[in-house]
């Protein structure tokens, strides 16, 4: 069959097929060459500047390799590989940022993902069917010869929406925990082991992903439990699991959570609750073509022509990259219950601490005058000083995650299929493998006043190390 080639660093060579080159050439995909893998890690991490596109080409190609070794269906394996190029096209500018403020502001719950099957149903088909028409006859008759193999004998536009629509379906099998929703994003999808080696490469932190991904895809399987298929992983490998869930472990410890990250992280956050009015956001979310024109750079664009002096002030500290400095952390871990509940409170109470201390130096009398102005403006104004980060909550191994999903383990020795937790009782050396869940509390200023701060001990015990202690 009639092929491209992508050269990519990180899997040496992606083949795409007819309809994959198709949908590559639509604007829906072709928008996320202008959307950052990583927001604001590439504040810390100069080398971390790629894209969505590339990551979605990176976990088409892994979901590949998933299906052919599952699979003999040429039809499900190319709606599969679909499936993963088109994951991430409902992220807006700066990705998970944009879902916690924008996608959150105006109640779209299921953000990215609500859009990204908007997008597929409303958009993708008439965007397909435009790029098609521009391409030669032969590149037509190879996207024909694949339509056909992929959706049966149907006229050329009734294919296209078709195929988005089996597309989407594969992902409402989050629902049910489907297989063939597990290849692309279940619990080692290829969306996950395609952005630990891609971020970690382009990080500088190959170290953090010896991962035999390989191994695993390979060692792969489809069992029937309870009448039903499920994805299974042969129980052999239950130390490459554990490797790839200990790397995403060090991946956000080290540079999705790095609290510099996280400083670049919340001034975007904040970038976008200005967007939000001054673009009237809301409005144009209402209009898919409108939503496919937002991007990184656009955005950031808009903002500095249209936003007041403030707006223009913290766009242009942080294109200089004058971030918000940290000066407390908390890590936070509870054996039988959600950390999150304890999170806001706890921050909350830190900085009360905070300005409670300040008060008390102020009444002491013992501060001089210039440093006084400081520490009092910080009291008046302390909802302009502060800002609160608890980052996703992070586990290395938890097994509710494995069965939250409907993903198991097999052993053909005695024709078991196993939940994560069975596996772990049965060989209780693997326990030390399995922990709780772990949430970071931090504390940031915008205005750099660590020194004043730490001067008059002012911040609660241990809130001044500056360093990740989890």
């Amino acid at each position: 069959m009639f092929k491209k080639v992508s050269r990519d660093p990180v899997h040496s060579e992606i083949y795409l097929y007819p309809l994959e080159i198709l949908v590559a050439d639509t604007k829906v995909v072709q928008r996320l060459r202008f959307l950052s893998q990583l927001a604001g890690a590439t504040m810390v991490y100069p080398g971390a500047t790629h894209t969505r596109f590339a990551h979605s080409l990176g976990t088409m190609h892994i979901a590949g390799i998933y299906a052919r070794n599952l699979f003999d269906d040429h039809s499900r394996i190319r709606l599969i590989r679909l499936a993963a190029l088109l994951h991430d096209v409902g992220h807006g500018p700066f990705s998970h940022q944009f879902d916690d403020v924008v996608f959150k502001k105006y109640g779209y719950e299921d953000g990215h993902d609500e859009f990204r099957d908007r997008l597929i149903l409303e958009k993708l088909p008439e965007e397909m069917k435009r790029v098609y028409n521009t391409y030669n006859s032969r590149l037509k008759r190879a996207v024909e010869e694949d339509v056909t193999k992929t959706v049966g004998d149907l006229p050329i536009e009734e294919a296209f929406q078709e195929i988005a629509k089996r597309v989407v379906e594969i992902f409402r099998g989050e629902e049910t925990g489907s297989v063939d929703f597990n290849v692309i994003q279940g619990p080692l999808g290829a969306d996950r082991l395609d952005f630990l080696l891609r971020d970690s490469y382009h990080s500088g932190v190959g170290h953090f992903a010896p991962m035999n991904v390989d191994r695993v895809l390979r060692n792969s399987l489809v069992r029937v439990k309870d009448g039903k298929e499920i994805l299974c992983y042969h129980v052999k490998v239950v130390d490459n699991i554990y490797s790839i869930l200990f790397s995403r472990f060090m991946m956000y410890k080290n540079v999705y959570f790095h609290k510099t990250s996280r400083a670049a992280d919340l001034m975007i956050q904040e970038m976008l609750s200005y967007a939000c009015e001054i673009l009237n956001l809301e409005e144009r979310l209402k209009d898919l073509d409108e939503f496919l024109e937002l991007t990184d750079y656009s955005i950031l664009k808009e903002l500095e022509m249209k936003g007041d002096e403030r707006v223009k002030k913290l766009i242009n500290r942080f294109k200089n990259r004058d971030l918000w400095k940290m000066v407390v952390e908390r890590p936070f871990s509870a054996e039988g219950f959600d950390p999150s509940e304890l999170s806001l409170s706890a921050a909350q109470n830190l900085i009360d601490r905070i300005v409670e201390n300040i008060r008390s130096v102020l009444e002491s009398g013992d501060v001089e005058d210039e440093d006084k102005k400081i520490l009092s403006d910080i009291c008046e104004r302390k909802d302009d000083y502060f800002r609160i980060d608890t980052p996703y909550k992070l586990t290395i191994f938890h097994p509710d995650e494995f069965l939250q999903n409907n993903v198991f383990l097999y052993d053909p020795g005695s024709d078991e299929v196993l939940t994560v937790d069975e596996y772990v009782k049965k060989y209780p050396a693997y326990r030390l493998m399995v922990s709780n869940m772990i949430q970071i509390v931090r504390i940031y200023v915008t205005e750099d006043v660590r020194e004043i701060l730490y001067r008059y001990r002012v911040v609660p015990e241990d809130g001044r190390r500056a360093v990740t202690r989890w």
